[in-house]
């Protein structure tokens, strides 16, 4: 047998192919491998159309020659298709197209209705056809039919094995009197209906589903615009304007997110589930187990302003002032100061630390001195150090008290110099009581001076 350019032959089981070098050599290459690219490629669209109706008359090489009704038209112009519905009862005007596609695929047709009245309905739609023929053969279809007086209802359609078509009740889409949208995506086990306004950037504005009666996915179908008349004639022609028509044959290994089930309307999101945990589009994240993130960016950023809800940073809360005591066993935030630097145990904000110092000629009776007032509901005083001395010949005990209870005891000689307590573990008050020193003898100066600082 003569070689051709490309052919195909069967070897040890494996389907390999003869390709024609310009050098006038064949290379053998395995099915799939592109040897221009050296690579194995995967193609998940099987099929590609759009037409955008660039020339003065419906293309040939895409259309079958159009059937217009009585009364009905068909004319390409400006980079548009106008179909005209006609005033004849029981007219059909409609185009269809010479290629065939399978399921799953998308149809997307960006088109306008000049109006919306009684006795007339426009379908965008693919019928199934006979393999052998391509003649439509009322079996299977999907569509969306544009009937009734309002511009912003429509509803959408399924069929199954020749049973009267299943419609929708009119449901609410983007308005056909300016430039919308709409899609057809039939699946093996469920069909999509879409409608949204072109060109926008935001989601899909309205999807729909069904599940039942939806088209056989072995059969064999074509696309077509038609305008259908009522038994009774419309008032005036009515002319569907289409910008343009597209259609996707995809494999169903990618259609999950690249043919439009990934996007973002609640008919059409992406599941996705963290870790175990739960997802919700357009709300929060749940995980239940450990998420690891290469690139994860919170909503404020350094100096900006905190929000009611905690941000996603790697931050603390700056304060200048307590925030409210939690709950035992809630969360709390890390505290810094309004510099950043954190604060933590024994030291407090600066706002939030105390100190006393002696009064001239020092403790001389025995009445209680208050070296912090009650902080407030809540908060206790915390003393971290203290410092004593004794100006006088007479000796005298010496006590820390919170408010009237002694929590901390000591001897102060006879004309003893200065020395310094730290307390490492700091001496704290009950919740807003005040923390007093005492002499316990009269006559003894003694100098107290004392810090500390203010917590939960």
């Amino acid at each position: 047998m003569a070689l051709t350019d490309v052919f195909y032959k069967v070897l040890n089981g494996i389907n390999k192919r003869l390709k024609a070098m310009p050098d006038g050599t064949y290379a053998e290459v395995f099915a799939g491998y592109d040897l221009q690219d050296d690579m194995l490629k995967v193609k998940s669209v099987q099929k590609k159309f759009r037409d955008s109706f660039i020339g003065a008359s419906l293309d040939a090489t895409k259309w079958e020659t159009p059937t217009i009704g009585s009364g009905g038209s068909v004319a390409v112009a400006g980079g548009v298709l106008t179909l005209g519905s006609g005033i004849v009862a029981n007219a059909v005007t409609s185009v269809i197209s010479l290629d065939t596609y399978t399921i799953p695929f998308r149809v997307q047709c960006g088109m306008t209705l000049s109006q919306r009245i009684a006795n007339t309905e426009f379908y965008l739609e693919a019928v199934s056809v006979n393999p052998d023929t391509g003649v439509p053969d009322g079996l299977h279809s999907i569509a969306w039919m544009f009937d009734g007086t309002s511009a912003t209802q429509g509803k959408y359609l399924v069929q199954n094995g020749g049973l009267a078509p299943l419609a929708s009740a009119a449901s609410t889409i983007t308005t056909t009197a300016g430039t919308g949208f709409y899609e057809l995506e039939p699946f093996a086990d469920e069909a999509w209906f879409h409608s949204s306004v072109l060109d926008a950037t935001g989601a899909r504005a309205q999807s729909y589903r069904r599940h039942q009666q939806i088209p056989d996915p072995n059969a064999v179908y074509k696309i077509r615009m038609r305008w259908k008349n009522g038994t009774t004639a419309p008032a005036s022609n009515t002319n569907a304007v289409i910008q343009f028509i597209s259609i996707q044959d995809y494999a169903e290994l990618t259609a999950e997110i690249t043919a439009g089930r990934g996007q973002a309307v609640a008919g059409q999101a992406l599941g996705v589930q963290v870790c175990g945990g739960s997802v919700t589009v357009s709300g929060s994240v749940t995980a239940s187990g450990t998420v690891t993130a290469s690139n994860v960016a919170g909503p404020v950023a350094h100096d900006g302003a905190r929000g009611a809800t905690a941000p996603l940073i790697a931050a603390a809360h700056a304060r200048s002032s307590a925030y409210p005591t939690v709950a035992n066993g809630d969360v709390a935030d890390l505290v810094t100061t309004l510099q950043g630097v954190q604060v933590v145990r024994p030291w407090q904000i600066p706002e939030l630390e105390w100190a006393y110092a002696a009064a001239a000629g020092g403790v001389v009776n025995t009445t209680d001195v208050v070296l912090a007032v009650a902080a407030g509901a809540g908060l206790r005083l915390y003393l971290t150090s203290m410092s004593l001395s004794n100006a006088s010949a007479v000796a005298t005990e010496v006590v820390v008290k919170d408010g009237a209870t002694v929590i901390w005891r000591g001897h102060l000689p006879a004309n003893a110099p200065m020395s310094e307590i730290m307390f490492s573990n700091p001496l704290k008050s009950t919740a807003n009581t005040a923390l007093n020193f005492a002499c316990l003898t009269a006559g003894a100066a003694v100098y107290v001076n004392a810090q500390g600082f203010i917590a939960a």
